[in-house]
């Protein structure tokens, strides 16, 4: 029954069938939704074009036509599944004279001999060849097997056009071809091996002791019991066939436990591809002497040493052919059983050439390589998606030609491939970020062994990790600018984020922020300069949290350079979440589909990043304020200077990074960190009231400061070496030397480390309560006549000498209308006994007190305005000296009076 006779649209009810299948289904004009019934559906995501019969499961992305929907509901392939729905409908008509697959030619015994020259007389005689018909009366010519007592064990059936057919049935009884002459054979004490059975009756008649193996890849370790004993020639003939002959054969001798001497030749130099061409080209006795001559000249080969014959050139690695298959570059092919002839299964050649294990997670995945329009590319899946038919047809959006309809041969071909190779198919350790690996490894620039498995998506951001120019451009380059100490901090900050690990500093931000035209991309170009290419490699603020959790987690051990604040807009509540999920190190916990959890994503880094506006404000948690170094001004004096960074950035860069990691394998870490807690206690000393954050990232910043200008930016013996390529990063990394900075590059680092510290605010100012406490002085002076009794207007409590009460409404009211959180001010102006706080019936804290007003009582927050005055620093004019009239200048024992009692 022939596809196209029936048109199946007009045949089915695409709307009845559909429906009685797709639970919860719902009908829409030509549309249906539902259950997908190929999985667990909870969310409708299958659909059904009602006119076409045409459905897509949206959950898992796929979907065909009536036919497909039927088979895979009910487990046969599309063609069965047509014929159950024409029956189905009582539109099946069986096909009638069903011809044999495929078209014969017919071949003959006189045709034979005409093609190869040999005697017919012998041929019939010696090698019991006859002529003989098929069922379908197609003449062919019969080839019998027999074995070593003469009685036949199988026979093989040639048409022509070199189209061969097997006795059914005929695998398990094949056996050499020749088998009957071994008595020969083994009074001749050798014995050479051919592949098939033309060559061997050629050597026959030329008198040469031959058996024959009926194809390149049939050779059984089986038959080694039948030539022990013998010396054994192997014939190679010149391409990728012959290859794999001697292959298969050397390995089935190996394998077979074969026990004598094995030589390989070739007609090659004869000018010829196999005996039967020598024979026809020389006739009988010529050939027979230089065939000798070729077998006497016969190379000596190891069977124990493996061989393995190349398949593809070109290839990435160069793999066994596994039993049944061939692959090559005319793509896979199977061997089929019945004709022992290869059958194409993918047109595109698909090879396995790593497993790669993640050090993060410990899954393993394949890297599979496929050659398309005459290149090998390369691809990285989980084992979940390369040994399964539903998974394998990712590969065609890459460009393979594997299709629903081949996957099924294709993963067999690559479970075979694996199972024959799993000696060869070598493991590597792989990674979804750059940083620091097991083993003190890094990447990029160091320890390749390790391999970058990202998504495609990320490849863009990899590629930006490259050099260009040269490493003495870049440092000339950059040294006059390193005289102002922004510049100098900034781009010392670019090489912080490796020291991270090494020092336990937590992640922190350098933020340069200020009016435009100072630089301050440029600065950020310069110091991410150090590692690549600077345009790739930033970012902006102009991203969602995710997109960034993903960029820091991926450039882990790396600066992450963001361009840009005000491109976040005035949305300060989400650039704060931005800042502490970056500080943080830790990414969202997710969900897998499978059940369980995601990998979470983690990192350690220096942020970089510019603006026009402060990264934090008053009512920012203090949080912000103190993961984040602001340094106001651009890093540059001059415009011109700052332009040239932005061309000169990209011409010389990728060369300080990978230099200054080679250092780090070089030094002994406590060497490190010694040296930084040197720095840290000269930085604290100077601190005088600055968050203990800030004290930490400056000197980290200035002991990696320190290091550059002695190991890169001055004629070290270490940069001397590293350039020449005298280092060697083992030997480092078992005997690391102590740190050396010379004197000159710590006095200057710690000079900036002073100067870059006295910009940073005081940890007092910058912390959210004290804020908003001074927020609500503020705005008790600012409203002083809306407090009493009598007021015009609202009502916002009252005053009784240096006590405030205020309605606890009012005051939560205008806490969060300035951006504070209401309750976590109270509890902190409580723990600080600011205001008063009374016991509840339940033994609970309140943080109001009740007062009688208006002939009531009422509840009222006790904020004492008298002891935060008394508390706080005496006023001074400009030049330092106390101010006596001011209101805060109350003497101990004196009762407090404000300004508006």
């Amino acid at each position: 029954m022939r596809v196209d006779e029936v048109d199946i649209d007009h045949l089915v009810d695409y709307k009845t069938e559909y429906s009685r299948i797709i639970q919860k289904h719902k009908i829409s004009g030509d549309n249906l939704t539902g259950l997908c019934p190929f999985h667990d559906d909870k969310n409708n995501s299958f659909s059904v074009d009602l006119k076409t019969g045409c459905w897509k499961c949206h959950a898992e992305d796929r979907g065909g036509n009536f036919t497909s929907f039927y088979a895979e509901l009910n487990g046969i392939d599309t063609k069965e599944a047509y014929k159950s729905i024409l029956k189905q409908y009582g539109a099946y008509k069986p096909e009638e004279d069903k011809k044999p697959e495929g078209s014969l030619l017919s071949y003959s015994v006189a045709q034979y001999v005409l093609e190869k020259r040999l005697p017919e007389e012998f041929l019939k005689e010696q090698c019991c060849l006859q002529t003989k018909r098929d069922k379908q009366g197609v003449q062919y010519l019969y080839i019998p097997y027999f074995n070593e007592n003469s009685d036949e064990v199988t026979y093989r059936k040639r048409y022509g056009g070199k189209q061969f057919r097997w006795k059914y049935g005929a695998s398990k009884d094949i056996c050499l071809y020749g088998e009957w002459k071994l008595e020969q054979i083994r009074t001749a004490g050798y014995v050479t091996l051919v592949e098939g059975e033309s060559d061997s009756q050629s050597m026959w008649y030329m008198g040469i002791s031959t058996l024959g193996i009926p194809g390149a890849s049939m050779m059984r370790k089986e038959w080694t019991t039948t030539l022990q004993d013998l010396k054994v020639y192997i014939h190679v003939e010149p391409d990728k066939g012959g290859e794999t002959f001697l292959h298969k054969v050397t390995t089935a001798l190996r394998d077979g436990n074969f026990i004598g001497q094995v030589y390989k030749w070739s007609c090659k130099n004869l000018g010829c591809k196999d005996p039967s061409d020598v024979y026809i080209k020389y006739g009988k006795e010529e050939a027979a002497e230089k065939i000798r001559a070729a077998i006497s000249n016969a190379q000596a080969i190891d069977i124990d040493e493996e061989s393995i014959p190349e398949a593809l050139p070109g290839a990435p690695v160069n793999l066994r052919q596994p039993e049944g298959w061939i692959y090559s570059d005319k793509g896979i092919s199977k061997i089929d059983e019945k004709k022992f002839t290869p059958v194409t299964v993918c047109r595109t050649p698909i090879i396995l050439t790593r497993r790669l294990r993640s050090m993060e997670t410990g899954e393993e995945k394949m890297e599979v390589a496929f050659k398309r329009d005459g290149t090998w590319h390369k691809a990285i899946y989980p084992r979940s998606t390369i040994f399964t038919a539903r998974g394998i047809t990712v590969l065609s959006d890459l460009g393979c030609t594997v299709t629903s309809e081949n996957a099924k041969q294709v993963v067999k071909f690559l479970s075979a491939l694996e199972a024959e190779n799993i000696d060869i198919i070598r493991k590597a350790d792989s990674t979804s970020t750059f940083g620091w690996q097991e083993g003190k490894r890094f990447i990029p620039g160091h320890d390749k062994d390790i391999v970058l498995d990202i998504d495609p998506s990320q490849r863009a951001l990899a590629a930006a990790y490259c050099q260009n120019g040269t490493f003495n451009d870049w440092l000339e380059m950059m040294r006059p600018h390193r005289k102002r100490d922004k510049f100098r901090f900034i781009l010392a900050a670019g090489f912080t984020a490796p020291l991270l690990r090494i020092i336990k500093q937590r992640i922190f931000f350098v933020y340069n922020w200020g009016g435009s035209k100072g630089g301050k991309t440029a600065g950020l170009k310069a110091a991410l300069s150090a590692w690549g290419d600077p345009e790739r490699l930033m970012v902006n603020f102009n991203a969602t949290q995710v997109g960034l959790e993903r960029t820091a987690s991926f450039y882990c051990d790396l600066p992450l350079g963001i361009d840009e604040r005000q491109l976040a807009g005035n949305n300060q509540n989400s650039l704060e979440k931005i800042v502490y999920m970056i500080a943080s190190g830790t990414g969202k916990i997710r969900g897998a589909k499978s059940g369980g959890i995601q990998a979470m994503h983690t990192w350690r880094t220096v942020a970089l990043a510019t603006g026009e506006e402060p990264l934090s404000t008053e009512t920012s948690q203090t949080g912000v304020s103190t993961r984040v170094l602001e340094i106001y001004g651009g890093p540059f004096d001059d415009e011109r200077e700052a332009s040239m960074m932005h061309q000169q950035s990209a011409i010389n860069c990728g060369w300080a990074g990978p230099a200054f990691i080679e250092m780090l394998m070089h030094t002994d870490e406590r060497s490190i960190t010694s040296k930084y807690d040197e720095m840290m206690q000269f930085v604290y000393q100077l601190s005088k009231g600055k968050s203990g954050s800030h004290i930490a990232g400056i000197a980290a910043v200035a002991l990696t400061d320190a290091i550059i200008d002695t190991c890169l930016f001055e004629d070290s013996e270490w940069l001397r070496r590293y350039e020449a390529g005298e280092f060697d990063t083992k030997e480092a990394k078992d005997n690391p030397e102590a740190l050396q900075i010379a004197p000159e590059s710590w006095e200057r680092a710690k000079e900036m480390a002073r100067n870059i510290l006295k910009e940073q605010m005081d940890a007092d100012v910058g912390d959210v309560n004290e804020n908003a406490t001074q927020y609500i002085i503020d705005w008790i002076l600012s409203n002083k006549d809306s407090f009493g009794e009598r007021v015009y207007g609202t009502c916002l409590g009252l005053i009784q000498g240096s006590e405030v009460y205020i309605f606890p409404s009012m005051l939560t009211q205008a806490l969060t209308k300035a951006g504070y959180s209401s309750r976590k001010t109270m509890k902190y102006l409580a723990d600080k006994n600011l205001i008063g706080t009374t016991t509840s019936k339940s033994g609970g804290t309140k943080n109001s007190v009740f007062k009688w007003f208006n002939g009531r009582q009422s509840r009222f927050v006790e904020f004492h305005l008298g002891k935060i005055v008394k508390e706080s620093e005496p006023a001074v004019d400009e030049n330092g000296n106390p101010m006596g009239d001011g209101w805060n200048q109350v003497p101990e024992n004196e009762q407090m009076e404000l300004p508006f009692d």
